[in-house]
């Protein structure tokens, strides 16, 4: 991006008027640009010039600002040489469009007789051509194929336009899933759980449904790291990941809460089904072997506490509850399920 120069529009457009003198004079070729633009498009080149009746013109040093975000503005630029850019923000950083001779810029702001909604800058030398809002209307009315050719050119903006809002909203969604999503397993995270399980306990509490929210911890796992490496232990993270998302019903959430111990809930299951439910998950676990290398596989068990939501807990009390029988799991023999007492 060139820098921007001080000398703006307004001097420079003024700059010809007060020098006095005819109007400005297009040599073939740059008549040849503005017949063949779109704007003009269907409009005889013999009669574009008069009806066109240019008010002036402005030269424009590369860097220099034709207009600037905010400004009013009452004329229509044509630009006839050079290359202009469009920016949104105040910095001038990102070009959302490129302007290319025989292309027009000014006609949004005259047209809802608002201030300029972007700035407009010179990237190259550039010679533009300026016509007032009453002399395009006249020109419109005689010519009503400009009319069409500039509601074309309208659609087509906003049509840019929407895909460019559609392509911010995907952005923003990777960025959102990016943030509450763990790169390893591909889970939710931590992040994600404080405000979903929340949501969830409180939709089982207004139906006055039980939810019981588990904490799962991997039996010996720094062993596993440290014996055959990082990647061998990510690999049962993911394994393990799989056999939950396998085992436990759509409307279970699952998130991985840190290390190598995994946050679950599940909504309308009280304490014994909830039992029920984690034991078939532990011994499917136990079960399955993890490839760790070519023809090598491992075993791991997991450790479950499990409490119960109550009417006077906080979702933090309500994990704190599972994590003292998460303890409690690993201190009596680990691979196990410790459930917390309901009158905890």
């Amino acid at each position: 991006m060139r820098a921007r120069q001080d000398l703006g529009v307004g001097e420079l457009a003024t700059r010809f008027f007060e020098t006095g003198g005819a109007r400005p004079a297009l040599n073939a070729s740059e008549l040849g640009t503005l017949a063949a633009s779109r704007l003009f498009r269907g409009v005889a080149r013999e009669r574009l010039l008069e009806r066109l009746k240019p008010i002036g013109e402005v030269n424009l040093r590369a860097g220099a600002v034709l207009l600037d975000y905010g400004q009013r503005n009452a004329n229509i630029y044509l630009l006839l040489s050079g290359r202009l850019a469009v920016y949104l923000d105040d910095d001038a950083r990102i070009a959302v469009a490129h302007i290319e001779p025989g292309e027009c810029v000014g006609e949004i702001a005259v047209i809802d007789d608002e201030a300029a909604s972007a700035s407009v800058i010179a990237l190259e030398p550039a010679r533009v051509l300026v016509t007032n809002a009453a002399h395009l209307w006249a020109l419109m009315a005689e010519e009503p194929a400009v009319a069409l050719n500039l509601l074309r050119i309208l659609a087509e903006r906003i049509r840019r336009s929407n895909i460019a809002v559609l392509e911010s909203l995907r952005q923003q969604a990777q960025l959102r899933n990016l943030a509450t999503v763990d790169p390893v397993t591909g889970l939710h995270n931590r992040r994600w759980l404080s405000d979903m399980f929340i949501r969830r306990i409180d939709r089982c509490a207004r139906a006055r449904q039980p939810s019981c929210l588990a904490l799962l911890g991997i039996d010996r796992f720094r062993s596993v790291s440290d014996t055959y490496g990082q990647q061998a232990g990510d690999r049962v993270l993911v394994q393990i990941s799989r056999i939950m998302l396998k085992q436990l019903r759509p409307t279970d959430l699952i998130a991985r809460y840190g290390g190598e111990e995994f946050a679950l809930l599940l909504p309308d299951t009280a304490l014994p089904k909830a039992a029920a439910a984690l034991e078939r998950l532990r011994l499917a676990i136990a079960h399955s072997q993890t490839a760790i290398a070519q023809r090598a596989t491992i075993r791991v068990s997991v450790c479950v506490g499990v409490a119960q939501w109550r009417e006077d807990w906080s979702l933090d009390e309500l994990i704190e509850a599972a994590e003292r029988a998460l303890y409690d799991a690993k201190q009596t023999g680990r691979n196990r399920i410790t459930l917390a007492p309901l009158d905890a």
